[in-house]
């Protein structure tokens, strides 16, 4: 390994832009059960509307249409929001919900959207985020709650979500404690996901500041949230996403500073989880710093999905042994541009499971990928989309 690995910053501060293009798709895919999974008609692009690290901004959070052939056309842009970095949909995918990030350590806010045809209309009033830098959404199953990590304070609040899809006033904010040995990022706690289990009875939160993931049991009447057991999944290791496995008995950690991905066994009853393999996002013989980010699995549990900030490469790996053993498949670079100037921040696993997005926030691109349902390989499908520092996709 090098002996002073670049930083977050460092690596950003090389970025450029990349060409405007189009975005390829096909049809539905038949998966587990014969059950065809139809693709994504519509996309939803956030981001940065200041840019980060002195890169042009975004004007809002970008809609687009997906066409018969599968072309990505931007139709607008959703203007009243600043840094919208993160989206997440509600179950009905009748609402659109969006972070907005402040700058210089402010409290951070969350606004609600009604998606009508190409447009968003906002519903009720901003709601602070009660903590600095919300970076990512989750919405309970039932639709009545919202819930948000905010990375800079450490803070998870729970919103309570109206009838209209408005959001209410906090019903409960509480803050991770302890810290980590890198001393750049993990000076303190720094929450970076919300996961649901697969029962919707408990949120799980990985912390990458201080290594541990949380389980909470979650009241789905009050919406309050109680610790249940905490998992200390090694020193610098930097927790950052987690996805289950379709059955629900594997969790996979995406670990930010230890450049893995983590296969967990999942006990239910009390919310631990239990390391059962390890697999590098590098190829052998690679030696820069590396940073995953986003992961996902497909329906029928064959293939894990995620993406390397460093490498600048998107990831597809073969779940075999019931999803227990990981085997790395296809290492494909999200653009042209050179390592260290695109990073991949987001990825986005279409419903059909045979296109992935990878927002790439220093290349100013989002890219797509064909992801062969037989191989479980990667190609891509289209050159990238130039957009202004983009951080998420989602698809709709």
């Amino acid at each position: 390994m090098n002996a002073t690995p670049p930083t977050r910053r460092t690596l950003l501060a090389a970025s450029a832009s990349a060409a405007a293009a189009a975005l390829a798709w096909t049809g539905t895919t038949a998966m587990a059960g014969n059950a065809p999974r139809p693709r994504a008609r519509r996309a939803y692009i956030g981001g940065f509307t200041r840019g980060e690290y002195g890169l042009p901004g975004l004007p809002g959070i970008g809609m687009a249409r997906i066409n018969a052939t599968g072309r990505l056309e931007l139709t607008g842009w959703q203007r009243d929001i600043v840094n919208p970095s993160y989206l997440t949909l509600s179950p009905t995918g009748r609402h659109l919900y969006a972070v907005s990030q402040r700058p210089d350590g402010a409290t951070g806010s969350l606004h609600a959207y009604r998606v009508d045809g190409d447009h968003l209309i906002p519903v009720g009033h901003p709601r602070s985020s009660h903590g600095a830098a919300p970076v990512h959404l989750a919405v309970h199953p039932d639709g009545k709650f919202l819930l948000t990590a905010n990375y800079d304070s450490g803070h998870i609040t729970v919103l309570p979500v109206h009838p209209d899809g408005s959001l209410g006033e906090a019903v409960q904010v509480l803050r991770h404690q302890g810290h980590g040995p890198h001393p750049q990022e993990q000076r303190g706690p720094h929450p970076h996901m919300i996961a649901f289990d697969p029962a919707a009875r408990r949120v799980l939160v990985p912390d990458k500041g201080n290594d541990q993931i949380y389980a909470y049991d979650f009241d789905a009447t009050t919406g309050h949230l109680r610790l249940a057991h905490r998992t200390h999944v090694g020193q610098g290791t930097g927790p950052r996403h987690l996805v289950f496995h379709p059955h629900g008995r594997l969790a996979y950690v995406t670990n930010e500073l230890g450049h893995t991905v983590t296969v967990h066994a999942y006990d239910e009853p009390t919310g631990r989880l239990a390391p059962v393999a390890h697999a590098s996002v590098a190829p052998p013989g690679t030696n820069p710093r590396n940073a995953p980010s986003a992961v996902h699995v497909t329906h029928d549990g064959s293939t894990l999905i995620t993406a390397d900030r460093g490498l600048d490469t998107v990831e597809s790996f073969r779940l075999e042994n019931a999803g227990r053993t990981l085997t790395l498949l296809a290492s494909q670079p999200v653009t042209p541009k050179a390592p260290g100037t695109r990073w991949p921040r987001d990825v986005a696993l279409d419903a059909s499971d045979r296109f992935v997005y990878t927002a790439n926030q220093a290349g100013q691109s989002v890219s797509a990928f064909h992801l062969d349902p037989a191989t479980g390989r990667l190609s891509p499908a289209a050159p990238p989309l130039q957009v202004a520092s983009p951080s998420c996709v989602l698809l709709a």
